[in-house]
């Protein structure tokens, strides 16, 4: 049960069932577009560049909404949704210029990115994100993504200056902080000559936790709430390992 949570939190997800349906129709559509009878909805050649970064992760979100239906049915194992997440993503990817990509999506670009481990690509499309975040949920989750993909380039002192900007946003708004230090900062940062820095941002985001407020009549508010503990029990944990008095 416990790992679900875990999945919940910094998996991917999808909202709604109409792109999921879209991109299953696009599945027997493609095999008609020969016929001339019906277009395939998921050729991006027929959108302009500068609106494709939005085509191309919706059709993406779906793909991975589908791909989670059908891990939860055991139609495929774990290790092959990731795998075709990946793949879909890059995929996609190539049908995208980045270059004429507008700020406003490039937090959109910079997921993509960092679902097949570019990086460096994602670091730089991530910093673009949080120039033009448009919300301050928007912000707080470019944000704690450019620091981990700073810690994936090896750049973890800036990806832990980086995380801190974000520490101090409304009661109401750091949800995301303690499992986006948890389970993709630290794991991108550890054993890089700054692990009792990283526990003590550990602890700093378990006191983010600790005063986050949500909506308990949401979906979101109830998996938070029955999952806080949970994560605050495994970050001090992780906390006291990176700080060399305790083992996992």
């Amino acid at each position: 049960m416990m790992k679900n949570f875990e999945k919940q939190v910094v998996g991917l997800r999808i909202k709604g069932s109409v792109l999921t349906m879209g991109l299953m129709f696009g599945a027997v559509g493609s095999t008609l577009v020969g016929c001339g009878q019906i277009p395939d909805p998921n050729d991006l050649s027929r959108i302009s560049q500068d609106e494709r970064a939005v085509a191309a992760y919706r059709i993406w979100q779906a793909a991975i909404g589908t791909l989670e239906f059908k891990v939860t049915k055991n139609e495929i194992l774990d290790r092959d949704r990731n795998e075709l997440i990946r793949k879909t993503a890059d995929d996609l990817l190539k049908t995208v210029d980045i270059k004429q990509t507008p700020p406003a999506d490039a937090w959109m670009l910079a997921d993509m990115l960092r679902a097949t481990n570019r990086w460096e690509d994602a670091e730089k499309e991530f910093e673009i994100a949080v120039k033009n975040a448009a919300s301050v949920d928007r912000k707080v989750n470019d944000t704690l993504r450019l620091a981990q993909a700073q810690a994936k380039n090896g750049k973890v002192v800036e990806a832990i200056a980086t995380a801190k900007k974000v520490y101090d946003v409304p009661d109401d708004q750091s949800a995301p902080i303690l499992p986006a230090t948890l389970y993709e900062i630290v794991p991108a940062a550890e054993g890089k000559g700054h692990d009792k820095e990283l526990a003590e941002l550990l602890e700093f985001a378990i006191r983010c936790h600790e005063r986050t407020v949500v909506d308990i009549k949401t979906d979101e508010g109830r998996i938070f709430m029955a999952a806080r503990r949970y994560h605050i029990n495994k970050a001090t944990t992780k906390a006291a390992v990176l700080r060399g008095v305790a083992h996992l």
